[in-house]
């Protein structure tokens, strides 16, 4: 929120909002003159979001859910449009960037913030590695040599994220790259697999084989003495003329 400048008495549109991660610091920013709208297409997380705003007394967000290739904003509408580690999810990311590009107004900015090279690694890639063993049939998108292992599609460099902004017409957005280092125990990683874009493998090879790979990605997890997970993030901000 601080990167992406936003200030008291502004209109934000927090897309992928989730659980309110980012929607909720822009509420305490933007003040009781402003607004923040949370999208989201998950409406459990919306539940959970709307829960926590009323928790911390915030009454100037609101969720709704919503497709971030289809919202239900008007043209030129926010001051600040944010899209925090959603993007991947997008198929035609360009024009998801677009979609979110028409909801700045003139002098309004948008945020967008996707993993680096490395995304809660090395548990990122001993789970899919661990996934791959037990069932060799699933496409998971691996790139194991390049170790840029996802399941969500790759925007890890500063110049792939700023060619998707430039073919979506946004403008040329300013990079700032960050590496965090977040303490985490195997199981606590695997309540990380149940709850992100990492469950599509767990939903895919059924319940039985999920225990298997919990069970192997914990005994190896331990062995290699995993204790915290490194995450490279690269913020992007463009400023809409």
């Amino acid at each position: 929120m601080e990167l992406a400048g936003v200030e008291p008495g502004n209109r934000v549109l927090d897309v992928c909002c989730g659980t309110g991660a980012s929607a909720l610091p822009a509420a305490r920013r933007v003040g009781p003159t402003g607004r923040v709208v949370g999208v989201d297409l998950a409406e459990q997380l919306l539940v959970r979001a709307r829960a926590k705003a009323r928790e911390r007394g915030l009454d100037n967000v609101e969720f709704a859910e919503g497709d971030m290739t289809r919202l239900d904003v008007a043209d030129n509408s926010m001051d600040v449009v944010v899209c925090v580690l959603g993007l991947y999810f997008a198929q035609d990311q360009p024009s998801a960037v677009a979609e979110l590009w028409r909801a700045v107004r003139p002098g309004g900015t948008l945020a967008v913030t996707t993993w680096g090279q490395r995304a809660l690694e090395p548990a990122n890639t001993m789970y899919l590695e661990t996934v791959a063993a037990e069932r060799p049939d699933l496409d998971l998108d691996l790139d194991l040599d390049a170790r840029h292992a996802t399941i969500w599609g790759r925007l890890d460099e500063p110049a792939a994220l700023t060619k998707v902004f430039l073919e979506a017409g946004a403008s040329v957005p300013t990079i700032v790259q960050e590496t965090m280092a977040h303490p985490l125990s195997a199981d606590d990683f695997w309540t990380v697999v149940l709850g992100s874009g990492y469950r599509v493998a767990v939903d895919a090879i059924g319940p039985d084989a999920a225990d298997r790979v919990r069970t192997a990605l914990r005994l190896r997890m331990e062995q290699e003495r995993v204790e915290e997970l490194i995450a490279d993030v690269m913020y992007a901000r463009a400023r809409k003329d």
